[in-house]
C-alpha cells in the first residue's frame, strides 16, 4: 500500500523538552513538545497549561488512514490518584465543527507512567497501538517516549485533529502529530510496522493465523541474519522453536515435540552462517506447525489475510462479518465462505477466540481489572467474558493472574 505521512503543524513553547530521537520511519520535526494540563498537586506549574491542542489535518487529497502521535504518555501517572481503566484524554476528529470520530485514551491501555522505562510494543484491539521509540529528560527525570497510533474509520473525513486532556493529573507531552494518508485506492489495512511480539506467537499458532505467522517468520529470518554472531543467531532460532513447540503441545501434540528443540539445537550447532541458520529455523518451525497452519497464496487467502490483519488491530471494536466484508469489497456470504475455508472457523467463532487470546495476554502482562479487560477486548458483559475464558483455558481470568504472581 502506498502511503504518505505528513506532520501536522502546531505551536510549542520555547525551551520545552526535546527527546533523543531514534529511527521510527516517520518524518519527525525534532522540535520541542507541547504539554497539556496536569500535575500531581494543585500548585504544580502544569495545572496552568491548556487542556486541548488543535492541529489542522493536512490537505493532500488522499484518504486519512491513521494518526501517529509521538510523545510522553504520560508524565504524572500515579496509581493512587488515577486507577488503571480510567479515561484520561480523548482524540477527536472534526469536520468543520462536527465530531466525526472519537478515541478515548484509557490509563493502563493507551498510556501509563512514562517514568517506567521498560519498552512497550502493544496492539490494543480498538484500532490503536503503542510502541516505545525513545527517551527524554523532563523535570530532571528520564521519561519514556512512545508512538501512539490510532486507526481512522473509512467514514471519518475530517479537517481538524483535537487532543483533549480530560483534566487528570497525567499531563501529556506531544512532540509530533503525523497523519498517514492513502493516496492510491488500495486496501488500507496493511499499514506501517506490524511487528509481532514473541509473546503473541502461541496465540497466533492456536488461531492458525497465517498472516501474522508469516510476519513472525519474516521477523525471525531478519533477526537471525542481523545477529551479531552465530551464537546469537542460534539462540534466536531456538527461542522461536521453543515457543512454537509449546503452543503445539497445548494443542495436543505428542511428547515427541520435546525432541524437536533438542534436534534443532544439534543442527544449528553444525551451522556457522547466519543465513543458513535463518533458513533452517524457518523450515523447522513451518514443519512443526504444519498440522494446524495451512499455507497458501490463493487470491481468496490473500483477502482473508487482509481481514485477519484488520482484526488484529481492531478486535476490541464492535465488528461483524458484514463490516469486514464491506471493507474488502465482498458480499457477506462470499466473505463468510472464504473466511471459513481459509481458517476452518466461522467469522464470529474466530473473533471470540482472538479476543480471548488477547485477553489472556493482557491479564498476564498488565494489572487491569478483569471487568476492564473484558470491555477492552470487546465483551459487553464481564460475566459472559469469564464464562467464555474459563471454557477456552480451563481457568478463570482472576485465577490465571493469581497463578502468575
Amino acid at each position: 500500500m502506498k502511503t504518505v505521512i505528513e506532520p501536522g503543524g502546531f505551536d510549542r513553547p520555547c525551551g520545552g523538552p526535546v527527546w533523543n530521537q531514534v529511527s521510527t520511519g516517520l518524518p519527525l520535526t525534532g522540535r520541542t513538545a507541547w504539554q497539556s494540563n496536569g500535575g500531581p498537586h494543585r500548585g504544580h506549574p502544569a495545572r496552568a497549561l491548556p487542556l486541548s491542542l488543535d492541529v489542522p489535518v493536512p490537505e493532500i487529497g488522499g484518504k486519512l488512514l491513521r494518526i501517529h502521535m509521538v510523545g510522553v504518555f504520560a508524565a504524572h501517572v500515579d496509581p493512587s490518584q488515577e486507577r488503571p481503566g480510567s479515561m484520561g484524554a480523548g482524540i477527536h476528529l472534526l469536520a468543520e465543527r462536527d465530531l466525526v470520530f472519537r478515541q478515548d485514551l484509557i490509563c493502563g491501555r493507551h498510556y501509563g507512567d512514562a517514568r517506567v522505562l521498560e519498552s512497550i510494543a502493544r496492539l490494543n484491539g480498538d484500532g490503536t497501538s503503542v510502541e516505545t521509540v525513545g527517551q527524554c529528560e523532563f523535570e530532571g527525570t528520564t521519561h519514556r517516549v512512545d508512538q501512539l497510533t490510532v486507526d481512522v474509520p473509512q467514514s471519518a473525513a475530517c479537517t481538524l485533529f483535537r487532543f483533549k486532556d480530560l483534566g487528570t493529573i497525567a499531563s501529556f507531552l506531544l512532540f509530533d502529530v503525523l497523519f498517514e494518508f492513502q493516496w492510491q485506492p488500495t486496501c488500507p489495512f496493511r499499514g506501517r510496522g506490524g511487528g509481532v511480539a514473541l509473546s503473541e506467537l502461541g496465540s497466533i499458532i492456536r488461531l492458525a493465523d497465517r498472516a501474522r505467522f508469516g510476519r513472525a517468520l519474516g521477523q525471525l529470518a531478519e533477526g537471525i541474519r542481523s545477529a551479531s554472531d552465530s551464537d546469537e543467531a542460534r539462540s534466536l532460532g531456538l527461542t522461536f522453536v521453543a515457543v512454537a513447540s509449546a503452543a503445539m503441545l497445548e494443542l495436543g501434540a505428542s511428547r515427541a515435540m520435546h525432541r524437536v528443540q533438542l534436534d534443532a539445537a544439534r543442527e544449528f550447532e553444525s551451522l556457522e552462517e547466519a543465513a543458513l541458520i535463518a533458513e533452517r529455523a524457518c523450515e523447522i518451525v513451518e514443519d512443526l506447525v504444519a498440522p494446524v497452519m495451512k499455507f497458501s497464496s490463493a487470491t481468496g487467502d490473500a483477502l482473508v489475510d487482509r481481514a485477519l490483519a484488520l482484526l488484529d488491530r481492531q478486535f476490541g471494536r464492535d465488528l461483524s462479518d458484514d463490516d469486514v466484508a464491506e471493507q474488502l469489497g465482498l458480499s457477506t456470504s462470499h466473505f463468510r465462505h472464504l473466511f471459513k475455508q481459509a481458517t476452518g472457523q466461522p467469522f464470529h467463532k474466530y473473533l471470540i477466540a482472538l479476543r480471548l487470546e488477547k485477553a489472556r495476554l493482557i491479564l498476564l502482562q498488565q494489572q487491569i481489572p478483569v471487568s476492564d479487560v473484558a470491555h477492552a477486548v470487546g465483551f459487553a458483559s464481564a460475566a459472559h467474558f469469564s464464562r467464555a475464558f474459563q471454557k477456552r483455558f480451563a481457568v478463570a481470568p482472576s485465577a490465571l493472574r493469581q497463578a502468575r504472581r
